[in-house]
């Protein structure tokens, strides 16, 4: 996708949902030139992974490296620092009392995703404000904005059926090492680090995915406004369409799949 489509994809996104957050993009930073050459500021002072996260939605982005976060969960998660054996054999998760005991905490430490990469540092800022290509595109919002995410994922590739989620490392873990390393959606229930320390409200989500899949996704949520949405949801989508100057979906009022589909099955 050239940086016209990315920034026309946000623009659809943005009129087919109603999101009170910039949706972001991850990159990861290898080396130290691809450090320096990141076009946003390093973070002023050390702090959470999750809180960049949370600074990039609001319309500021980021550069860090390992050393800059105060989370070595985040840092170990993203590839910036290496996972030890006390973190890989669930012994630190068992300690924390995440999990009832030690074949539990290591079998959930054997499934997450960690990155298995090293990176000099991470970039988290606005999609829209990208010129190359984010490796992790994320949202955080409402679980009905979820919903309609995982919609228009399923319109065109059909069922998910290995989400990742222990409601631990949601953003780090979850929503960015997960959809990295499996190249597909994932979505956080968030963990309650997180939610303390980047201050998520109680009825917010996370979804990510690679950002290879972002315009078809999004694409997909387009295509199944008129089946999926209300028609005042409809009504506030379609003003954003004419502002947009987005021509190719008419919206279709009174016409909804879970209307029609009873009638449908009832003259069988």
């Amino acid at each position: 996708m050239n940086t016209q489509n990315l920034k026309q994809s946000v623009i659809k996104m943005n009129c087919a949902l109603t999101l009170n957050k910039r949706i972001v993009g991850i990159k990861f930073l290898f080396t130290k030139s691809d450090y320096e050459a990141a076009d946003v500021e390093p973070v002023k002072k050390r702090m959470h992974y999750c809180v960049m996260v949370k600074a990039a939605m609001a319309g500021t982005g980021f550069k860090a490296t390992g050393d800059d976060l105060t989370c070595m969960g985040g840092a170990r998660a993203t590839g910036l620092k290496a996972a030890d054996d006390f973190n890989k054999s669930g012994q630190h998760a068992q300690k924390l009392g995440l999990y009832r005991d030690m074949s539990t905490a290591k079998s959930v430490q054997d499934g997450i995703c960690i990155c298995d990469h090293h990176a000099y540092g991470i970039m988290v800022k606005p999609l829209e404000d990208y010129n190359q290509k984010p490796d992790v595109v994320m949202m955080v919002t409402n679980p009905y904005n979820i919903m309609r995410v995982i919609q228009g994922y399923s319109y065109y590739y059909g069922l998910q059926s290995s989400f990742k989620m222990t409601g631990n490392q949601a953003i780090c873990s979850e929503a960015t090492a997960t959809p990295y390393l499996t190249n597909d959606i994932n979505v956080s229930m968030m963990c309650i680090g997180t939610r303390h320390n980047a201050g998520w409200k109680d009825d917010e989500l996370a979804v990510a995915f690679p950002y290879n899949r972002f315009e078809t996704i999004t694409n997909g949520v387009v295509e199944t406004i008129n089946i999926m949405d209300n028609n005042k949801k409809k009504k506030a989508i379609e003003e954003k369409l004419i502002n947009n100057n987005i021509q190719e979906l008419k919206i279709r009022y009174n016409h909804n799949y879970y209307d029609d589909l009873p009638m449908i099955d009832k003259a069988k």
